[in-house]
């Protein structure tokens, strides 16, 4: 079905639908709590003029998570006509950790300002996603705040907060069940404010900023 132009929209009176292009940095945790919000779009009473639109690794770019790669992806794709984009309404949340090891501040800032002249914008959790996820439970108040931002390795496998969400919630970041965390959205934006949600602190200080994206779209 043809959707019809911004113009023919206007011309008819029609609001025209925003579209937010939800990037992670992973192929796994995120894509799967931002399908489940767009899956449960109704239910969690997302803006009815919201198309939440979670971009998944197309086969030959599974590996390739860091943000700046999965920028040259994302623009290549636009360039190439796979997405359409208009600045005025629709919106490019690029979705990231901190991630120290892999990721200087040099080159966090250089990614920040890069989104910045595309007109894109920057969700960060510091130190990773699975901190936001923890949000979603009034237990991360009570967990140590020095060994939530170090993060440090508890097993071969799991850092701490991956531990924690697991003990928490039952389930693992690579298999993630949404229905734990559905009910627990607005919780997750309330315990939000309690950590840093300052895009520039966020660098160096523990907390998230996601819960502002979804306070945005969220009905009131």
């Amino acid at each position: 079905m043809r959707i019809p132009s911004k113009l023919e929209r206007e011309s008819k009176g029609l609001e025209p639908k925003s579209k937010y292009y939800i990037v992670p940095e992973g192929d796994k945790t995120e894509i799967q709590y931002f399908c489940g919000v767009r899956d449960n779009s109704e239910e969690l009473n997302i803006n009815l003029l919201i198309d939440i639109i979670p971009i998944e690794n197309d086969d030959d770019e599974h590996g390739q998570s860091h943000p700046k790669k999965k920028m040259e992806n994302f623009n290549e794709d636009l360039n190439n006509g796979k997405f359409t984009f208009d600045n005025e309404i629709d919106k490019v949340c690029f979705v990231i950790d901190r991630d120290p090891q892999n990721f200087s501040e040099t080159q966090l800032d250089q990614f920040i300002q890069n989104c910045k002249g595309y007109g894109y914008e920057v969700y960060l959790s510091n130190p990773t996603f699975e901190l936001f996820l923890i949000m979603h439970n009034d237990e991360i108040l009570k967990l140590n705040r020095t060994e939530m931002l170090e993060n440090r390795k508890i097993s071969k496998k799991k850092r701490f907060l991956e531990f924690k969400l697991s003990e928490i919630f039952g389930c693992s970041k690579t298999h993630l069940d949404f229905t734990k965390f559905k009910p627990n959205i607005k919780k997750a934006i309330k315990n939000e404010k309690n950590f840093c949600e300052d895009l520039q602190r966020l660098k160096t200080e523990l907390g998230s900023n996601v819960g502002l994206l979804l306070d945005s779209i969220i009905e009131k």
